[in-house]
C-alpha cells in the first residue's frame, strides 16, 4: 500500500466515523423527542369513563362541572352496560366504570374487573307514573291505573331496568295482574315509553323519573306513594385497568360531593323517600 492510498483510507475511516457519530446523535435526539411527545400526549389524554348509555343526560353536565373544577377532561364511552363489560374485559381500556344498575357492577366485580374498595352509589333509578300533559285523567296513584278503560304502557319485564322495577313494584303491591289488563304498549326502551304518552296514544306509563323528565315539555310526572315505590341504584367504580389513577380518584370523589348530588337530583336521579331494604332492586 502506498502512502497516498494509506492516507485516503484513513480519511475515509475518519469521515465514516464522523457520519456514524452524527447519525447516532440524530437518533438519540429523535428518540428523546418522540419519548417526550408521547409522554406529553399521554398526560393530555382525557379520563376514559365507561358509562351506561341511559345516563348520558346527567353524566354530560357532571363532566362539564368536573372539568371546570379540576381541569381534567373526560371522555365517555356510552353503551349498554353489558357491552361495556365485554369491552372492558377484552380491551383492558377504561379508567372508571359507571354502570346503569348495581346488577352490572356486581357482574364486573365477580369478573375481577373493578376495584371494589373504590365504589360509590352515585344516583338512584326511581320509577314514576308518566301522564299526558295536564293529567286529563287525574291520575294520582297506582290504584288509578287499574280503572277500566285506562290505556297503559310498561317496559319489557325481562330486558329493561324500568320494566324489572315496574314488575317487582306491582307484584309487591299485589296489583300486577289488574295492571296488565290495561296495558296496550310494552316499550323496548325507556324513551320509547315516552312517545306514546306525548302523542296521547296512551293515558300513562310507568317510566324512570330521569327519562320522563327529558319529556317534560309534553307530559307530566306523578310520584308514586313512598311506601309502594321501589328503586335501584347506579354505582361509580375505578377499574383494575385504570391508567390515570389520580384523575380517576378525583372523579370518584367528585361524584360524592354536594355539587354533584345537586346535579343528580336536578336530572331525576335523587330520591324523595327514606329507602328501605325491601324496596331495593339490584
Amino acid at each position: 500500500m502506498t502512502k497516498d492510498s494509506g492516507r485516503q483510507t484513513k480519511k475515509r475511516v475518519a469521515v465514516g466515523r464522523r457520519r456514524f457519530a452524527l447519525l447516532s446523535l440524530l437518533l438519540i435526539f429523535c428518540t428523546l423527542s418522540c419519548t417526550k411527545e408521547n409522554r406529553v400526549e399521554k398526560e393530555a389524554d382525557p379520563l376514559f369513563v365507561l358509562s351506561g348509555a341511559g345516563l348520558k343526560c346527567v353524566l354530560d353536565p357532571l363532566a362539564e362541572e368536573f372539568t371546570k373544577e379540576t381541569g381534567i377532561e373526560v371522555e365517555y364511552s356510552y353503551l349498554c352496560s353489558a357491552m361495556l363489560l365485554t369491552n372492558l374485559e377484552l380491551t383492558h381500556q377504561g379508567d372508571v366504570f359507571v354502570a346503569g344498575a348495581k346488577y352490572y357492577f356486581n357482574l364486573a366485580r365477580d369478573k375481577g374487573l373493578v376495584d371494589e374498595e373504590h365504589m360509590v352509589i352515585a344516583g338512584y333509578q326511581v320509577p314514576c307514573i308518566m301522564v299526558q300533559e295536564g293529567n286529563p285523567k287525574n291520575i294520582q296513584s297506582l290504584d288509578d291505573l287499574l280503572k277500566p278503560g285506562m290505556r297503559l304502557g310498561v317496559g319489557d319485564f325481562e330486558a329493561m331496568a324500568v320494566g324489572r322495577l315496574a314488575k317487582e313494584m306491582l307484584k309487591r303491591a299485589g296489583i300486577l295482574d289488574q295492571f296488565m289488563k290495561n296495558v296496550v304498549v310494552v316499550g323496548g326502551s325507556a324513551p320509547k315509553l315516552c312517545l306514546p304518552v306525548c302523542m296521547n296514544s296512551i293515558d300513562a306509563a310507568i317510566n324512570l323519573t330521569a327519562t320522563a323528565k327529558t319529556f317534560d315539555h309534553c307530559s307530566d310526572i306523578v310520584l308514586i306513594d313512598k311506601e309502594r315505590v321501589m328503586y335501584s341504584t347506579f354505582p361509580v367504580a375505578l377499574t383494575i385497568y385504570a391508567r390515570k389513577i389520580e384523575e380517576a380518584m378525583k372523579y370518584y370523589n367528585f361524584m360524592q360531593c354536594p355539587k354533584a348530588r345537586k346535579i343528580l337530583e336536578k336530572y331525576g336521579y335523587g330520591i324523595y323517600f327514606d329507602p328501605k331494604a325491601e324496596q331495593y332492586l339490584e
